[in-house]
């Protein structure tokens, strides 16, 4: 069931501004994790004022929360359940313009430019969470619960993949502490921008009660 399959005469219009809010917070959150790996995986000179982008999400945000608690309070007992998993998407799709900022602080934190061996495992797992962000549009704009399955599944990836990039940094002895710090970061921060958007996906394809708990095959985590 797709989020507005819960109306049964079409979304109100409080509903449908609130869901357009999120839509431009996942693409302006979109657009700064872009701008913030560019300069700090890339090493390009950062051109955009993300500290701007962000003031855009959370006014978003804002209007989002602001939306339905009208709605709410003008029809307490119908659209509950779609309602707070607005709510749910926001909170997570807030986060991603932080973390974007955080990378973009953790890239400066480099003495030197991000390059070498370390650096593409960094570059690889960013150009995925790219393709999640496409997923992440797809399953929550076009409510297609199999893109959101797929997204919940990559995270999975990243996650293990996260787990053996800082174990093998540990061991690394061709390393500066300066680098290590930096590429440990950059790796926590990029499986955390997965994190959120698997957690959107979850809001499409699993039940309120199981939103951030479920896996993409359809069973609770453990």
């Amino acid at each position: 069931m797709g989020l507005f399959d819960l109306f049964s005469e079409g979304a109100p219009p409080l509903v449908e501004e609130a869901f357009e809010n999120v839509t431009n917070m996942l693409s302006d959150g979109h657009h700064m994790f872009e701008s913030a790996t560019a300069f700090a995986l890339d090493n390009e000179i950062l051109d955009d004022d993300l500290s701007a982008v962000d003031e855009d999400i959370n006014r978003c945000e804002q209007e989002l929360r602001r939306s339905l608690l009208e709605h709410l309070t003008v029809n307490p007992d119908r659209e509950m359940v779609f309602s707070l998993k607005l709510i749910s998407i926001v909170g997570e799709a807030e986060r991603i313009g932080d973390i974007a900022k955080s990378i973009v602080k953790a890239g400066r934190l480099a003495h030197k430019p991000r390059m070498g061996p370390h650096v593409e495992p960094l570059r690889d797992m960013r150009n995925r969470v790219r393709t999640m962000f496409d997923l992440a549009k797809q399953g929550f704009v076009e409510e297609d619960p199999e893109a959101a399955r797929r997204l919940m599944s990559m995270h999975e990836e990243i996650k293990d993949d996260t787990t053996v990039y800082l174990s093998n940094l540990a061991e690394a002895d061709d390393l500066t502490a300066n680098e290590g710090i930096v590429y440990a970061l950059l790796a926590r921060l990029l499986s955390r921008v997965s994190s959120h958007l698997s957690n959107i996906a979850s809001t499409v394809a699993a039940p309120f009660d199981r939103i951030r708990r479920a896996h993409p095959e359809g069973t609770d985590e453990t």
